[in-house]
């Protein structure tokens, strides 16, 4: 009789604790539902962001300021970009050069002039010994200003300017400029010593 009864009461508290068991797992997977449903939220509301126009701001760094002390770091390098953008918030230049062995890439906030980063690497073999150096050194001599370039850019195309770099193509240093037309994105490409207006690209 008694063994009947221990069988009867061990039962119910396994039903009860199996119960119990379901409940918490079934709130575990509300909770993880809730979470998953705040993550969507918040990678739906970052990307919500506004680009802001760069023509005619202002900053406390120039680009020549920033190539010089990228000069001043790396003394026997050529400079082969010049790029103004806007990273995490900040307005930054990064300044790209090279010399016989290696590649250097240095990064400045253009509001504070602080030094962001400073990183180099080996050339690959093809391209040490001058190569690189020969195909993507800049002629800055005599080019235009950035301002200048970005007045030249939105008159070919109306917009926002999101930003603006300095590179070398087949022999020729020019500007690219990319501008915001509501979602649009167009690259208008100009000589650097011109404006003459090279190419207007609209991006993908």
């Amino acid at each position: 009789m008694w063994k009947k009864i221990s069988v009867i009461a061990m039962t119910t508290v396994m039903v009860g604790t199996l119960a119990a068991c379901g409940d918490d797992d079934a709130n575990g997977d509300n909770n993880n539902n809730g979470n998953n449903t705040q993550q969507t939220t918040d990678s739906g509301s970052s990307s919500n962001t506004t680009t802001t126009d760069l023509n005619n701001k202002k900053f406390s760094m120039s680009y020549t300021e920033a190539i010089e002390i990228f000069k001043n770091k790396h003394p026997k390098t050529d400079i082969t970009s010049v790029e103004l953008s806007q990273e995490l918030g900040k307005f930054v230049y990064t300044i790209d050069g090279v010399d016989d062995s290696s590649e250097f890439e240095m990064k400045f906030d253009a509001d504070t002039k602080a030094i962001l980063q400073d990183n180099n690497e080996k050339l690959d073999r093809e391209d040490a010994n001058g190569v690189e150096r020969a195909n993507e050194k800049l002629d800055l001599t005599g080019i235009k200003t950035p301002q200048e370039a970005m007045t030249a850019a939105l008159k070919q195309q109306a917009g926002t300017v999101k930003e603006w770099s300095i590179d070398r193509e087949m022999n020729q240093t020019y500007f690219s400029v990319q501008v915001m037309n509501g979602t649009q994105e167009v690259e208008v490409k100009l000589d650097s010593k011109t404006l003459a207006v090279l190419s207007t690209e609209q991006d993908d």
